[in-house]
Order: structure tokens, then C-alpha cells, then sequence
């Protein structure tokens, strides 16, 4: 049932029964009442003179005065009822039946009640009386004809406090309803019953409801496609309220029904809650739980709603609609299939998922997310928190990106520091993920020109503090390195270090970070750099190679890179028989299809004497495999690469080849710790 409109509806009632008066002629002026007494009525013509022309008849100033009535003509007015309590429990006088005429106003105190305005196109209905149970005049009954405002207190129709009803509109198109009371159970008064009507609003509280509007096409709360439900109390239960369990805007119903938002499903009045918390729908909805293949069809047991298998057998009933205007906030209008549209999740901001804190626009669902970036918690419970997590960036990025650019180049070998004085936006990788929710600072490396090298980093510090270095200052995504091993612990300082590698023209962000605020404080950082020498014999990150020299046509050119053509013609001879070799003392140059990925290798060169067979067994007591090519330099030129079998057992091949023609073995390494000595026995059988 719909409860604002049979509100509003009885409360039309109740004031059109009391306006009345005819529709000849305007009244004259009627006496003033004495004290308790009722006021003279108006005269009954234009020019007919009670004391006056078309004046109000007075009520009495003490208790049971009653206003006079009003002129029967286009502009009487009701006279005013009586001034005090029980004589304010005196009515206004009735206003003119026509055109203009408005209902006098109410008693002060608690029962008086506000004269019936006029009943044609502009008549008002009369205030009502100011204390508990004074009651809003009834409204002109033609086109634009406003209900009066009820009493201000509790009980008053319309009244400002607890019970208080709007008086009731006009009747045709534009009348609108009085103003509801502004406390708990106001009602808002009715609209008018056609296109243009709007409900009164209702009162701001509890339970107050918005009075019915027009019941025509465009009324307000009008019945058909496009009236709106009038406005309904701001507070927990009023429909169309703002508040927790208030049904929210067009389409509002009360708390707990279905299709409304919930947590749980004790706050349902159907079977389940699916609730954002658990499923992701925002704000959590009310359902009923059906059985999909019972009900193919809108209707049964989801009231007009459909059922959806959501629980791989188990249905629930969502809202039919036809427009997303129909939906709930955080919900849409979709064809869920043959034809049909249903409300279905669609969140569009993160404010439409107040438990989980996170919209997944692509879905449409609520996610779980890190709604705080300051609290030390990981809200989402992935691992990450704070800035440490990709859900803050929004919040943090700004902030990193101010203390990267103020990021200070590092011109010595030792630096002192305190992270004390700086600002918190960034954060390790290291340490389970999160390390350094405290302020730190920023430090800038570059090698000298024209060198590549390692670079040494090396934190001391009386307070827990970590040490990482970034490729990019603000990315937490491009970390090379980061070190947060130990703590203060017994006397002795926090001590951290890095090494990593650092190209020539390349500057590394080197940051320096509390692990909490409270861990801030001086520091100081030793920085060492060791340039790559090629030729030192030692082969340095950058370095394919290093022969101790720096001559090119060994094998290893003077920027020490691997020459392959010169690797190929040194390679090792085989005959057919056994050869034996080690992987130990090979280059890291050649790569298979299946092996030797940067793995020390040792090649061989076979030609075989006639067109036949080729067999290749090659046994070891690690794990080794090999490829075979027919130009050695080349990747794409690989036959066969074998390596099927694991440490200890032989790799074997037999393959038809063309005699003359030099061919390619390589042996190589699967793994590190797999290296060492081999036998590679051949054998040849000619063509027939």
C-alpha cells in the first residue's frame, strides 16, 4: 500500500470538508467578535456592508472565538479565529467560493483550525493553527489552488512537529500540496489529482513521508510514466529519506524491502542479503532466493522481479526494468539475456561502495581496495599497504613526485642525512612488501662521463631505517634493489647495503627511509663506485666477455664483446669415436633452442665424409645437452637441439646429412651447477 498517497488523499478529504459557502456575491465586512465570542459574518454582496466591504469577520481574542465567515464572492477572506488556547481552538472563517478568496487563518494555540480557501482557480486555504493540533485549510479546488500550511506543533495537519499533515492541494492541474510537519511522522499534503500536481514535501525526520502527487502523466508522484514520488523524510526510515534505511529517490521503498540496500540479511525481509561486503553489490541488495530453472519467466515468487541462477543452481530475484533510471544508485539497466532487462550491479565511483571502498568500473562490482593510505593497515588485505600498495597512488603520487623533484645530487662519498625533516610518500618493496612508511629522503647518483660500473650503497643509522634504489624516482614499479635486512638492536645501529649496477649516463634515485614516522632521525650513507675496465680480466655486468686484454681477433674484442666467427673457427674437431671435452672452461656465446641460456659451451665441427647417417651420443655425469647447426654463428640455421634426458643419462641423435658439408655441435650447460667433463661419441654410416 502505498502509504504517502493514502495520507495525502485523507487529508484532501478532511479539507475539503471543510470548505464551504456559495457562490453569490462578495462579502461585506463583518463585526469584531468579543472575548470567547464569534466574529460577524461578512456581507453577502459586493457592496453589502457588515462594517465594511468584503471584510473579515474577527473571531473573538479569548478562548471559543470562532472567525466570521468571509465574502461568498471572488475576493471575502475568512475572518481570524480566536488568539488563545482553548478560544484558538476557534476556527478561521471560511474564505470567498471564488476565484480569489482565501481561508482565514487558524487559531494560535492548539486547536484551531485554518479556514477552507476559495474553491476556484486561485483560492488559498488558510494557515492553520501554530500549536498541536491545528489543521492547514483546505486549497482551491481549480487549477491552481495551494493547500494552507497546517499547525506548527506536534499534532497539527501539516504542522512543524511529530504528526503534523500537509492541507491538501488543488484539485486540477498545477495545485499543489502543504507543506508535511518537520519532525517524525509529518505527512506531506496532497498534490493536485492531474498532469501538473506536486505532493507536498514531507516531514525531515524519521518517518515522515512525501505527500501523493498528481495522479496523471506528469504529476509529481503522479501514477503514471513520469510522476515522482513526493519528497519524504531526510532521516533513517522515510521513504525516499537520506538516511541508512530510508528508501532513497524515485523508486524508494521502505528499509529492508526487496531490491533496497542492506549489510545483512537480518536486514532483509526476503531471504538474503547480497551484500557488498561479500559479493560486491553496492550497497548490498535485498533478495529472495528462487530456483532459475522454475522460474524462466518474469514474476512468481520475485514479485515482478526475475530470477537469475547466481549460485550455480540457486537463483536469486533481481528488479526488472526498462530504463537504468528505474535502478538504484550503483546499479543498471542491462539485457541479462533473451530479451530481458534487469537491474544488475554498476557501480560507477568508489562512493557507491562504502564497505569494500573500491569500484571496479570494468565489472561493475565493488572491490576491496586501500581506502587509507596513512593508517599502517592493509585494508584490502593483498599484501600491500599504504603507499605501498597501487591503490593509494592518487594519494601518494603527488606527494613523491614533489620529493623526488626536490631529489639532491650525491657529490661525495659520505652523506649525512636525517629523514626527520621530510615528507612520507614513498615506500620499499623489501621487508614482506611495505618498508619505509616513515618521511625519507632522496638522493641522486650518476657515474662520471663516460663510465659504467657497480655502485656500492652503504646505511648506518641509529633508527630502524631501509635503503632502496629506483630506476625512475616516483615509480615503486621500477625498484632495482631494495634492503631493509636489520634494526637498532642491543646498541648496534641499522645497517643496510646495496650493489647494483649502474650504466654510463644513467642517474639512480637512491632513497633513504624511516620503516614509521616515530623511526625517523639522522643517517649516514657511504657511496663507493667501481667502473667496469675492459681488460682487467674480470668480467663486470656490462661485459660479454674479458680476456685480460683489450686486442680484438681472440675471441673477446677490445670492447670485450664475444666474437662468434672467431669462437667458430677454433672450434674442436671431431672424429668418429670418442671425444671427450668440458663445458668448464667453455664461452656463455651460443644459445639452443632448448639449452645455454647465457651457459658456458664448448663447440665442435664435423664434416661428414659421404652422404649417410649421422649419430651423436653424448654422455655425462651432469646435466648437458647439445644443438647441432649447419653454420655456426647462426641461430637459425639449428637442425636439432637435444636435451631430453637429465644428469647421468646419455642424449642421443641420428640424423641424415650430406656428405662434405661441415656441420655444428655444440654442447651445453642446462643449469649453473650443471658444468663439467663429457664424452661425445660419433658414429657415421654411409648411404647405400
Amino acid at each position: 500500500m502505498n502509504v504517502r498517497l493514502v495520507a495525502g488523499l485523507f487529508v484532501l478529504a478532511l479539507s475539503a470538508a471543510a470548505g464551504c459557502g456559495d457562490d453569490d456575491g462578495q462579502g461585506g465586512a463583518g463585526g469584531i467578535g468579543g472575548s470567547g465570542g464569534a466574529g460577524g459574518a461578512g456581507g453577502v454582496d459586493a457592496t453589502s456592508t457588515g462594517t465594511g466591504t468584503g471584510g473579515d469577520g474577527g473571531g473573538g481574542a479569548e478562548p471559543t472565538g470562532s472567525g466570521g465567515a468571509g465574502g461568498a464572492e471572488p475576493t471575502g477572506s475568512g475572518g481570524a479565529g480566536g488568539a488563545e488556547p482553548t478560544g484558538s481552538g476557534g476556527s478561521g472563517g471560511a474564505g470567498g467560493t471564488e476565484p480569489t478568496g482565501s481561508g482565514g487563518a487558524g487559531g494560535t494555540e492548539p486547536t484551531g483550525s485554518g479556514g477552507a480557501g476559495g474553491t476556484e482557480p486561485t483560492g488559498s486555504g488558510g494557515a492553520g493553527g501554530a500549536e498541536p493540533t491545528g489543521s492547514g485549510g483546505a486549497g482551491g479546488a481549480e487549477p491552481t489552488g495551494s493547500g494552507g500550511a497546517g499547525g506548527a506543533e506536534p499534532t497539527g495537519a501539516g504542522g512543524a512537529e511529530p504528526t503534523g499533515s500537509g492541507g491538501a492541494g488543488g484539485a486540477e492541474p498545477t495545485g499543489s500540496g502543504g507543506a508535511g510537519g518537520a519532525e517524525p511522522t509529518g505527512s506531506g499534503g496532497a498534490g493536485g489529482t492531474e498532469p501538473t500536481g506536486s505532493g507536498g514535501a514531507g516531514g525531515t525526520e524519521p518517518t515522515g513521508s512525501g505527500g501523493a502527487g498528481g495522479t496523471e502523466p506528469t504529476g509529481s508522484g503522479g501514477a503514471e510514466p513520469t510522476g515522482s514520488g513526493g519528497s519524504g523524510g531526510a532521516e533513517p526510515t522515510g521513504s525516499g529519506g537520506a538516511e541508512p534505511t530510508g528508501a532513497g529517490g524515485a523508486g524508494g521503498g521502505p528499509a529492508g524491502a526487496l531490491y533496497e540496500a542492506c549489510a545483512t540479511d537480518d536486514e532483509c525481509t526476503g531471504d538474503i542479503c547480497l551484500s557488498e561486503r561479500e559479493l560486491g553489490y553496492p550497497s548490498g541488495l535485498c533478495s529472495d532466493l528462487c530456483d532459475p530453472a522454475a522460474e524462466p519467466t518474469p514474476g512468481g515468487e520475485c514479485d515482478g522481479g526475475i530470477c537469475l541462477d547466481l549460485f550455480e543452481g540457486v537463483g536469486a530475484c533481481l528488479a526488472l526494468c526498462s530504463a537504468s533510471s528505474e535502478c538504484r544508485d550503483g546499479y543498471a539497466c542491462e539485457d541479462i539475456g533473451g530479451g530481458t532487462r534487469a537491474c544488475v550491479p554498476r557501480c560507477t565511483s568508489n562512493a557507491q561502495c562504502p564497505s569494500r571502498g573500491v569500484c571496479d568500473t570494468l565489472s561493475g562490482v565493488c572491490a576491496f581496495g586501500e581506502t587509507d593510505c596513512t593508517n599502517y593497515e592493509d585494508d584490502d588485505e593483498d599484501g600491500s599497504y599504504d603507499c605501498a600498495d597501487t591503490d593509494c597512488a592518487a594519494t601518494c603520487t603527488p606527494i613523491a613526485e614533489a620529493a623526488c623533484a626536490s631529489a639532491t645530487p650525491i657529490v661525495s662519498t659520505t652523506i649525512h642525512g636525517d629523514t626527520s625533516e621530510s615528507t612520507s610518500g614513498l615506500e620499499g618493496t623489501c621487508y614482506l612488501g611495505n618498508t619505509g612508511h616513515g618521511p625519507e629522503e632522496i638522493h641522486l647518483f650518476t657515474p662520471p662521463a663516460g663510465q659504467s660500473g657497480t655502485l656500492v650503497v652503504e646505511l648506518e643509522s641509529a633508527t630502524d631505517h631501509s635503503v632502496y634504489a629506483r630506476n625512475a624516482c616516483a615509480d615503486m614499479l621500477s625498484e632495482i634493489d631494495c634492503s631493509d635486512e636489520s634494526y637498532p638492536s642491543e646498541g648496534s645501529p641499522d645497517e643496510e647495503r646495496l650493489e647494483i649496477y649502474v650504466s654510463d649516463g644513467q642517474t639512480v634515485p637512491i632513497v633513504v627511509d624511516s620503516y614509521e614516522p616515530g623511526d625517523a632521525g639522522p643517517y649516514t650513507l657511504n657511496v663507493s663506485f667501481r667502473p667496469i675496465v675492459c681488460g682487467d680480466g674480470t668480467v663486470g655486468p656490462s661485459e660479454a666477455c674479458d680476456d685480460g686484454n683489450t686486442a680484438s681477433g681472440d675471441g673477446c674484442s677490445a670492447t670485450c664483446v664475444h666474437e662468434l666467427d672467431v669462437l667458430c673457427e677454433d672450434a674442436t674437431e671431431l672424429v668418429i669415436g670418442e671425444n671427450t671435452g668440458t663445458t668448464t672452461t667453455g664461452t656463455s656465446a651460443f644459445e639452443g633452442s632448448c639449452l645455454g641460456w647465457d651457459m658456458p659451451e664448448t663447440v665442435h665441427r664435423f664434416t661428414p665424409p659421404s652422404d649417410g647417417t649421422l649419430t651423436l651420443t653424448l654422455s655425462a655425469e651432469t646435466d648437458l645437452g647439445f644443438y647441432l647447426r649447419e653454420t655456426c654463428a647462426d641461430v637459425d640455421a639449428e637442425l636439432e637441439c637435444v636435451d631430453a634426458e637429465g644428469r647421468g643419462d646419455d642424449e642421443t641423435l641420428a640424423i641424415d646429412v650430406n656428405g662434405g658439408e661441415p656441420l655444428f655441435v655444440v654442447v651445453d650447460t642446462y643449469m649453473p651447477i650443471g658444468g663439467g667433463p663429457y664424452t661425445l661419441t660419433v658414429a657415421f654410416t654411409p648411404a647405400p
